[in-house]
């Protein structure tokens, strides 16, 4: 559906946010979309906020989306090993993690430090290699077999029992999900993502995976995978439909105001980026200064955005319709 929209570009980046902030809270990491689109415009995030770790994740899946792209669909482990530095750089656990490195240690999941109470064991290191090695030559075999949600499926959990990382694991292992989704459609602008299902259903989501290792509960976990594809494809449809509107309602306001056709062009702008300052529609919409703040005064005359003052110098400026519709 998202190649019938006009401009699925105006879609894709509101998308991968509202994935983003929902993978990284099934972590316990605490920031919103509001929080993330404002550090995007520039603005510091409040000392001890965990935003950086959220905006970490829209940079590694839009970058894993564009190197899946350049490889044509495959599937390598620098291309792993990179989402997980992108990650993994600057975000908790930074020290420990060692962004963009395969553990060379035991580990194991459970709050306990006692490998012999832990809920689960993942392979030690020499067989953690051979099964990791194994699932990337799986996913990069073309031959036909099974449906690709089937293989998405299959691919999240072996994954997440192989556990490569020291940490960070889960929200890589979602991140593939994303990019074996967009590379088995053949789609340049995915709107598919699992993660607001799976933080809807956390305890479900941590049972069955477990499940899978301890019972071989295939059946459950694939019904419940497959409710969470349909349950998003709905969602996103309905997403898409509700910005989609909303934008043409902010040019009918433009319009019967009279603005400028730089402030028409803006509406899309903050369609695809929600906050903005002045700067960064200047830099982004390639236009003189002064030009970015009379667009901008248009859009809030008209109620499009919203000014928000900051500790720091200078304003935001958010569309809180937009906000409405995209928070998880």
């Amino acid at each position: 559906m998202g190649e019938f929209f006009p401009n699925p570009d105006l879609l894709v980046r509101p998308y991968l946010r509202r994935e983003a902030v929902a993978s990284s809270r099934i972590e316990g990491t605490v920031a919103s979309f509001s929080d993330v689109v404002a550090l995007e415009a520039g603005i510091r995030p409040v000392p001890g906020s965990d935003t950086q770790d959220v905006l970490n994740y829209v940079v590694a899946l839009d970058a894993g989306l564009r190197a899946r792209a350049r490889a044509e669909g495959g599937f390598s482990l620098d291309l792993v090993r990179s989402l997980h530095r992108q990650l993994m750089t600057g975000a908790r656990g930074e020290a420990f993690s060692t962004p963009g490195e395969f553990r060379l240690v035991q580990n194991h999941i459970g709050s306990t430090n006692e490998i012999a109470d832990a809920r689960y064991v993942p392979p030690p290191p020499a067989q953690m290699h051979t099964a990791f090695d194994q699932l990337i030559s799986y996913v990069n075999d073309r031959k036909p077999r099974t449906p690709f949600v089937v293989e998405a499926a299959w691919m999240h959990y072996q994954f997440e029992a192989v556990h490569p990382f020291l940490d960070g694991n889960g929200r890589v292992g979602r991140l593939l999900i994303a990019l074996l989704l967009a590379a088995r459609q053949q789609v340049d602008h995915p709107l598919l993502y699992l993660s607001p299902y799976f933080e809807r259903r956390r305890d479900e989501y941590y049972r069955l995976l477990l499940s899978v290792s301890a019972t071989s509960a295939w059946p459950e976990w694939l019904r419940f995978f497959f409710r969470g594809v349909a349950e998003q494809a709905r969602e996103a449809i309905s997403v898409a439909r509700e910005v989609l509107a909303v934008r043409d309602e902010w040019k009918g306001r433009l319009t019967t105001a009279g603005a400028a056709p730089s402030a028409v062009r803006l509406a899309d702008f903050v369609a695809e980026h929600v906050a903005v300052t002045p700067r960064v529609v200047e830099l982004g919409m390639d236009v003189a200064r002064q030009t970015a703040y009379n667009s901008i005064q248009a859009l809030v005359d008209v109620g499009i955005l919203e000014r928000v003052p900051l500790r720091q110098r200078g304003s935001l400026y958010v569309a809180p319709e937009l906000v409405a519709i995209l928070e998880v």
